[in-house]
């Protein structure tokens, strides 16, 4: 149906996957392909469960990186638009329960970063615009000199270069984020610039991670020489 109301399609395989892919597994696909990716982290390093809940002691994905376990919470979203109907519709990425669940009634505390990935692409109600917006990617990546498709799976390299990426200790969400921000993805905020990079800037993930841990690691951790055995009945996807 998009071929016959976009002008601009792509038929890709792997990008309608990815498109209608539940958002808690994609969020921990992404966590794993930026561990192998671009951390190089080995696959016995990585815990990641196979199920829509995390069932690693009620958080989504562990990752043992300088002999110690960081415990991470996946968000994901792709475009929020506000003021749709005005003259310039603003995007923006939704992360929603960073701190605690929309009843209140369940703290997030078993984690010690949220890997929030932000798809820079139109939402499943904007169909007629998901093609022309990503046109306008290749675009401006070939204007600049990088690559970009849109056949790559998630768990592949390539799929970063359409996500931007926030890596934030739980102690900076704690003490300066809502439980459910929106962020405007043309102006980000400078509250977020040393915990974001985009997906295609390996050096700059490199050390937005290396920071977001230097902050983790400021804090006392009893759990800091806990490996995975006793995550019992986890599996990496």
């Amino acid at each position: 149906m998009q071929g016959i109301l976009d002008k601009f399609p792509v038929f890709s395989i792997q990008a309608e996957y990815t498109r209608y892919l539940d958002a808690d597994l994609l969020g921990k696909i992404v966590f794993q392909n930026f561990a192998l990716n671009v951390l190089g982290i080995e696959r016995k390093s990585i815990e990641i469960p196979q199920s829509r809940r995390g069932d690693l002691g009620s958080f989504d994905a562990g990752i043992i990186f300088g002999n110690r376990l960081y415990r991470a919470e996946t968000k994901i979203s792709r475009w929020i638009i506000q003021k749709r109907n005005k003259i310039n519709p603003i995007p923006r990425w939704a992360f929603s329960g960073l701190k605690h669940s929309a009843n209140k009634r369940t703290k997030r505390v078993n984690y010690d970063l949220v890997f929030a990935v932000g798809i820079n692409a139109p939402g499943l109600e904007d169909s007629r615009e998901y093609w022309r917006h990503f046109d306008s990617l290749k675009k401006a990546a070939k204007k600049e000199g990088r690559a970009f498709g849109l056949s790559a799976w998630p768990h592949e390299r390539e799929f970063l270069n359409h996500c931007g990426l926030f890596i934030l200790p739980r102690q900076f969400v704690f003490t300066h984020c809502k439980n459910s921000p929106y962020i405007t993805i043309q102006a980000i905020s400078k509250k977020y610039d040393e915990f974001f990079a985009w997906g295609y800037d390996v050096p700059r993930l490199k050390q937005v991670w290396q920071h977001a841990i230097e902050v983790v690691n400021s804090q006392p951790n009893t759990d800091s020489q806990v490996g995975f055995s006793s995550a019992v009945g986890a599996t990496s996807l």
